[in-house]
């Protein structure tokens, strides 16, 4: 039997509100310049769940980008309140990644920084942990090609 686990994730007011009924496939810390300009943030700290594992319930602002792979991703916040909550990811079968501050319960713990050659001038990253100029390092990606698609 499948252990069954439940987090959940709210914007600063409570009008937006997540439920997620899977644990993350991948954390990462983004430096992007799409996640650090819309987030408002010098870096975005997320966890990646299966988009089938997750539902929204509230009124969201939604800004649609291209990724780095040419397909979307399209960040949603508040329409309230305005807290950047989630982003969904095109080129990764619509998985969600939901920011780390805002789910419980929930503890991150990140397995890369990406986009370090984007990161803001006055941002240290730990040492000992893995770093990639651009997309995640080889390894990650084979897990989430497979925790997306459920194949390596």
């Amino acid at each position: 039997m499948t252990e069954t686990t439940t987090t959940s994730a709210h914007c600063q007011c409570g009008a937006l509100k997540l439920r997620i009924t899977d644990v993350p496939v991948v954390q990462l810390v983004c430096h992007c310049s799409d996640c650090r300009n819309l987030s408002g943030m010098p870096y975005v700290e997320a966890a990646f769940f299966k988009s089938d594992a997750c539902s929204a319930d509230g009124k969201v602002d939604a800004t649609t980008v291209k990724g780095s792979t040419g397909s979307d991703k399209t960040y949603y916040s508040c329409a309230v309140c305005k807290t950047p909550l989630y982003v969904r990811v095109t080129a990764l079968n619509g998985a969600w990644a939901v920011m780390a501050d805002r789910l419980s319960p929930f503890t991150f713990k990140p397995q890369a920084h990406i986009w370090t050659s984007q990161k803001a001038d006055d941002v240290q990253i730990p040492t000992g942990i893995t770093q990639t100029p651009e997309r995640p390092p080889k390894e990650l990606v084979d897990v989430m090609v497979s925790g997306f698609w459920g194949r390596k």
